[in-house]
């Protein structure tokens, strides 16, 4: 993490002073130049309620007893030779235990640290939560400092991107109807050599399975369309695709907590079930 000079009526934290690899974004870097701590206050209290309703925020905070089982599940944790300050209990303690306890008054410099902790140093797996003996959840701790992170705008430029094409068209990398019903049309050709007769049934209604990639793969991952083809062709499977909007399932506004994108995206995928009456949804990966 960087060395930087925070100037704040507080006392600078060690962690701060923690050393790091760089990390390069102009998510962070160039973002970080026009935000101010009146902006960054704003934000922070509005997404946690400061003063209202951080109930919902303190109680897990003051419930924790550090006892750092959590630590053990964290592969952050377990591949940096077991430094603490890659355990889930330090790295709540070092973005929303502080943004409580300083009421959203921090500066610039200390909101790129803290994105750069949930974004680069924590997965939201979940694991630690699994060995939390009070089962605290410390990935939705994390993921509400993403939300406030991505408000400010301070996310990882290529998330960002992608979050921006499934707000705009539903599709992760900018994928047209016509290019993704053509994709589909190819790989079932493409197929056919291996397999005679082989179909990708476009909006088959009242289908057992349809199937939703990630915007990826029409994209630059055509194979996996192919393979997933043949399985399903050779397993006998009753499937579909759909036609319309909502058939990428790479929902990236759920990584940064863009909320209302990424219920878009489910959205999308659940009318299309429901229009094409088919069984069960399969999500690639």
């Amino acid at each position: 993490m960087a060395e930087a000079s925070v100037k704040e009526n507080v006392k600078k934290e060690d962690w701060l002073k923690l050393k790091r690899k760089p990390v390069s974004d102009p998510g962070f870097d160039e973002t970080v130049k026009n935000l101010t701590p009146e902006k960054i206050e704003k934000v922070v209290n509005a997404v946690l309620n400061i003063g209202k309703n951080a109930a919902r925020f303190m109680a897990p905070l003051e419930t924790c007893i550090h006892c750092a089982l959590c630590s053990e599940a964290c592969h952050w944790y377990q591949s940096h030779g077991k430094d603490p300050t890659y355990a889930p209990v330090a790295k709540v303690k070092m973005t929303l235990w502080e943004l409580i306890k300083r009421k959203g008054k921090v500066s610039p410099e200390f909101m790129k640290q803290v994105a750069r902790i949930v974004f680069c140093e924590c997965n939201l797996c979940r694991r630690c939560s699994m060995y939390c003996p009070f089962g605290l959840d410390i990935a939705y701790q994390l993921g509400m400092v993403r939300r406030i992170c991505f408000i400010l705008g301070l996310v990882p430029q290529n998330i960002l991107d992608q979050t921006h094409s499934l707000s705009a068209t539903l599709t992760q990398l900018w994928i047209t109807q016509g290019d993704w019903i053509d994709t589909m049309q190819w790989q079932e050709e493409e197929v056919r050599a291996d397999i005679k007769n082989v179909r990708i049934p476009i909006d088959k209604e009242g289908a057992d399975v349809m199937w939703c990639p990630l915007g990826t793969e029409p994209k630059v991952a055509t194979y996996h369309i192919a393979r997933t083809a043949k399985i399903m062709n050779v397993a006998g499977i009753d499937w579909t695709v759909a036609a319309q909007d909502g058939w990428d399932s790479a929902n990236m506004g759920m990584f940064i907590r863009d909320m209302e994108t990424m219920q878009r995206v489910v959205r999308g995928i659940y009318d299309n079930a429901m229009r094409l009456k088919i069984k069960r949804v399969v999500l690639t990966e």
